[in-house]
């Protein structure tokens, strides 16, 4: 392996370990690529000073190169993607000052006081308006009609009772606080993943020629195949209809649009206000705005459903959306001390299920921003 790629591999590595993001197996690779390149013996600072062909690493120079680095993009577009040549320069200062003490950073990163992930918590509202909190405790709910509801690790599943199906609809409503989630089973036997500050109701049993659920908030889906009765998502702006396919609705009060995006399947989405009709192939997501037409557009579909699989993807996206997304999981709210930093782009990745802390001292590292947090509030002003 050339130095350059050592060089690279190493950055990486060093960077994940040093911000505790670095699972077991990275850590194993570290040590062996450290005592393989004969490094092992050497202090952080040496080998960073070997890959560059120095005898000694320069602080001063390393800084320098990082406010270099920064500027690149005028301004508003930051990449901060460790697997980036530029994460491979952080690395290259924050490992060397770290260790090395000879320069300081100009700004100190005052994310302080650990702020948790949310957690599985839902509130269900029977037929009759009893309302069940619901959190990781194992708990047996009988409805009306005898459809038997079963909590259990953060999910609730629905199993009718053959006997009793009655041609009247009963409804029921679960509704996800912020820094909250829960996971559903309808009696059909389609899974849903609720976010946060999310709402679905839907009928203990269905009957009749449609599956008709209604949601404020954004949950994904995966749909029963039933062909004979078609699954219909009722949203703010329209309506999302399909046979049996994955699929993410996003619809927040605040957000004013509506956004589908199609997994695996196929889906029709019906406009309320226009009427129109859009089919959608895997990969294609629809945005719709209140008074425009529907917009189709093809996406990656990880930065928009990665959260039901416990991950963040934010890819070139405005700060403001960025902490948006994540007031509402991790239960904060946010000030902007200067609000010119809300339209600042990043890219990167946020495990959803560890503190917010990491991933803003990550932003703070590769960005023009500063963090602080006053209890579960975040000030956010410029450099």
């Amino acid at each position: 392996m050339d130095n350059l790629k050592i060089y690279v591999r190493l950055s990486d590595l060093l960077y994940k370990d040093m911000l505790g993001l670095a699972d077991e197996e990275e850590k194993r690779e570290l040590d062996t690529l450290l005592v393989t390149c004969k490094l092992k013996g050497l202090d952080r600072e040496k080998i960073i000073a070997r890959l560059q062909e120095k005898d000694v690493f320069d602080g001063k120079e390393a800084l320098q190169r990082f406010k270099e680095l920064k500027r690149v993009g005028k301004g508003h577009r930051r990449w901060i993607r460790w697997t980036s040549v530029a994460a491979s320069i952080v690395v290259l200062i924050i490992v060397g000052l770290w260790l090395s003490q000879e320069v300081k950073f100009e700004n100190n990163m005052v994310v302080s006081g650990v702020i948790n992930p949310g957690q599985s918590r839902a509130v269900v509202t029977l037929a009759d308006g009893q309302q069940i909190i619901l959190e990781q405790a194992t708990r047996k709910i009988e409805e009306s009609d005898g459809t038997m509801l079963h909590s259990d690790s953060g999910a609730l599943v629905y199993t009718a009772n053959i006997e009793k199906i009655s041609s009247v609809v009963m409804y029921n409503t679960v509704s996800i606080p912020r820094g909250g989630e829960y996971r559903l089973e309808l009696a059909d036997g389609t899974k849903v993943w609720l976010n946060a500050e999310t709402e679905l109701r839907f009928p203990v049993n269905f009957t009749g020629g449609r599956r008709e659920v209604y949601l404020k908030g954004e949950a994904y889906f995966q749909v029963k195949r039933d062909e004979k009765h078609a699954f219909m998502v009722h949203t703010s702006m329209g309506v999302v209809e399909v046979l049996g396919t994955s699929f993410n609705v996003r619809d927040y009060e605040g957000e004013q649009e509506v956004v589908t995006t199609l997994e695996s399947g196929k889906v029709m989405c019906v406009s309320e206000g226009s009427k129109e009709q859009v089919i959608l192939e895997p990969g294609y997501q629809t945005l719709e705005k209140r008074s425009s037409q529907v917009e189709v557009r093809k996406v990656d579909p990880i930065q928009y459903i990665g959260w039901r699989e416990g991950k963040y993807v934010f890819e070139d996206m405005a700060l403001e959306d960025i902490m948006q997304t994540l007031c509402r999981w991790y239960d904060i709210d946010v000030v902007y001390a200067d609000p010119t930093v809300k339209k600042f782009h990043f890219t990167g990745d946020l495990e959803r299920y560890e503190s917010i802390n990491v991933f803003l001292n990550f932003i703070e590292t590769g960005g023009d921003v500063k963090f602080r947090t006053e209890g579960k509030t975040i000030i956010i002003d410029k450099k």
